[in-house]
């Protein structure tokens, strides 16, 4: 019997593919009514990425029962962690014995403190709302040249570029994602693939990037994509 549903709320090693509010609703109360813990995995979609809040799972109005936490919490210092409603907590303590060595690290929790600080006092969601909603119409500009932009999706500053060998089969093109991949780090700029096949670039810049930077990202998928059919 399954114990519990772990969720990206942007689905980003699947491709970036951002599920609509209901959809996580309706999924999350499935598994509860199997008596499945929902987990929300916020370890890449959360700390104000997709510039609708905090959390990923928050348009959804579905409360997890737990969320994970990791590498944005402490922009660089190694700091992870579980949130957990009170009545799973309460159950775990009694009836398992835990212990970690480096659990409670006042450095690690300085540091995470800090980050949620600068996301306030700079207004980060709103920056990552704005110039992420930017930075993919900017991209959705470039398919009229280069076709083999199948599709370009994503929420704040989590983009997904998909690319295809042929728009109207949307056949994957795994070959030419590896290929800008490289061409962009060439020209400074880091990228990853994700999905399936491995054809979508995956673009996450820093939640201060400002919409000059995100101009750089653009030029670099464009200059690499015309260096890859050339």
């Amino acid at each position: 019997k399954a114990a519990a549903l772990y969720l990206d709320g942007l689905f980003t090693a699947d491709g970036i593919v951002p599920p609509s509010p209901r959809y996580l609703e309706l999924i999350a109360e499935r598994a509860r009514a199997a008596g499945v813990v929902y987990v929300a995995d916020e370890v890449q979609a959360g700390h104000g990425r997709t510039g609708q809040g905090l959390w990923s799972f928050g348009p959804s109005g579905v409360t997890p029962d737990l969320v994970t936490l990791g590498k944005p919490m402490g922009n660089g210092h190694p700091v992870a962690a579980v949130v957990a409603r009170s009545e799973i907590v309460d159950h775990f303590g009694v009836d398992h014995e835990f212990f970690s060595t480096f659990g409670g690290n006042p450095v690690a929790c300085a540091a995470a403190l800090a980050v949620l600080d600068v996301i306030d006092s700079e207004g980060l969601l709103a920056n990552a709302a704005t110039v992420g909603n930017g930075l993919q119409s900017a991209i959705r500009g470039l398919a009229g040249t280069h076709p083999a932009i199948g599709d370009v999706r994503g929420r704040g500053l989590m983009v997904g570029v998909e690319l295809v060998v042929d728009p109207a089969t949307r056949e994957p093109d795994e070959q030419l994602a590896a290929q800008v991949m490289n061409g962009m780090r060439e020209r400074g700029v880091l990228i990853s693939a994700t999905g399936r096949e491995r054809n979508v670039l995956k673009i996450r810049p820093p939640l201060v990037i400002s919409a000059d930077q995100a101009a750089i990202i653009v030029e670099a998928i464009d200059a690499s994509l015309t260096a890859a059919n050339a």
